[in-house]
């Protein structure tokens, strides 16, 4: 996506198999992938690879998020509705090999009976809570994440939704935040801001003051994805992860299977 020029495809990878024999095997994903990109973008002199997928993304949840509202809004439990979908949207992601129809999910969601025994908790947490960070994921995805923030501000909530501060991946950004008007009923917030690379996943390491601060404040957090979880997992407070697992390894570290909704308590 970056550039055809096979030259720099060949440059790529060699700097990227240098990269790989430095690592610690105790870095996380996101921070493997943080370093990953950079060294593609430098060599590509491509700042944002991904930034036509990203549009795309935009675009087509933009015509389905009339459809999914009406979903929410006709559902015996609109709130419950509004958690599943927001987890189907997680299955737009260019970061994983695995591609998943999203309509097919969409339906699933709809249909089916929410395994996770979560929601409970969920609820319980949400009636206790004034104050909400949300750590968002993907571009497309965020219209589906848009569902959950409009039913958190029916409840009154106040809620900080996280982006990157740079383009990664297909990661979503402030711009993609305006695109979708989640700035009219959420703070938003670059939770890396000051570092000049992001990681597809928040990565405590390099978040700013001001997330730290929030993200140890905040009465409740959700995070979105599997860079989120990846990131986040072992962090020492409560937080509320929502995901569609994608990949093998995630599978076995949250004990579930592949393409399942999750929605897990920590």
């Amino acid at each position: 996506m970056a550039t055809d020029d096979e030259d720099a495809h060949a440059e790529v990878l060699r700097e990227v198999m240098k990269h790989l024999q430095t690592i610690s095997f105790n870095d996380s994903p996101p921070e493997l992938s943080r370093e990953v990109h950079e060294i593609i973008r430098n060599i590509t002199r491509s700042k944002d690879p991904y930034k036509k997928v990203k549009d795309q993304s935009n675009e087509k949840a933009k015509t389905q998020y009339p459809h999914l509202k009406k979903l929410v809004s006709e559902a015996d439990d609109p709130l419950l509705m509004a958690i599943k979908l927001a987890i189907v949207g997680n299955v737009i992601d260019f970061g994983t090999s695995n591609r998943f129809n999203i309509e097919d999910m969409i339906d699933k969601a709809v249909k089916k009976d929410f395994e996770d025994n979560a929601y409970p908790q969920f609820k319980k947490s949400l009636a206790s809570s004034k104050t909400i960070l949300y750590l968002a994921d993907n571009t497309g995805e965020i219209f589906f994440d848009k569902l959950l923030l409009e039913e958190l501000a029916k409840r009154e909530k106040k809620v900080t939704y996280v982006v990157k501060a740079n383009p990664i991946i297909n990661d979503a950004t402030r711009e993609d935040t305006k695109f979708a008007e989640i700035d009219k009923i959420a703070t938003i917030m670059e939770g890396d801001a000051g570092q000049t690379q992001s990681a597809p996943g928040m990565v405590l390491a390099y978040a700013s003051k001001e997330f730290y601060n929030i993200f140890e404040s905040s009465d409740m957090v959700v995070s979105k994805g599997q860079g989120n979880y990846e990131g986040l997992s072992d962090v020492d407070r409560d937080v509320f992860f929502m995901l569609v697992v994608k990949c093998p390894l995630v599978a076995r570290d949250i004990d579930s299977e592949m393409a399942r909704l999750i929605l897990k308590a920590k």
